[in-house]
């Protein structure tokens, strides 16, 4: 567990995200759907990293798009098994920002603690100390 890096995009408060303006929001990153039902950012068949709702049990219903919602989205990698952690790192945090802004959510450290530069701070470091 300590070699994964998270961040959350969470729905304002009393919020979901929902169907298919999720679906477009998710697609518009160039994540695919795959395997665990969920979405992969893949680069030269490598899995940079990976995204789950935030909803139990963390699937995406990619059949029932329309009716789906979720209170958030995890992002997350394994830094010591990618080819190039920072770009990864740095690939996901952009992502993530994109699918705040599209989606009107904020961005999370885990699921609860909001992100700052102090936590980017504290991954980066892990991700030089390889």
């Amino acid at each position: 567990m300590d070699d994964l890096l998270v961040i959350s995009v969470a729905a304002k408060p009393d919020a979901h995200f929902a169907g298919y303006d999720l679906l477009q929001a998710i697609t518009a990153t160039g994540m695919q759907f795959g395997e665990m039902n969920i979405f992969h950012f893949i680069k030269d068949n490598q899995t940079l990293f990976s995204m789950a709702s935030a909803t139990k049990p963390g699937e995406f219903d990619i059949d029932r798009i329309g009716a789906f919602s979720c209170a958030g989205l995890t992002l997350f990698m394994n830094y010591r098994s990618v080819p190039d952690p920072k770009f990864a790192f740095d690939l996901m945090l952009k992502t993530a920002e994109q699918l705040a802004d599209d989606l009107h959510g904020e961005l999370r450290a885990g699921q609860r603690v909001p992100l700052t530069s102090d936590i980017l701070k504290q991954y980066e470091n892990k991700i030089l100390a390889l």
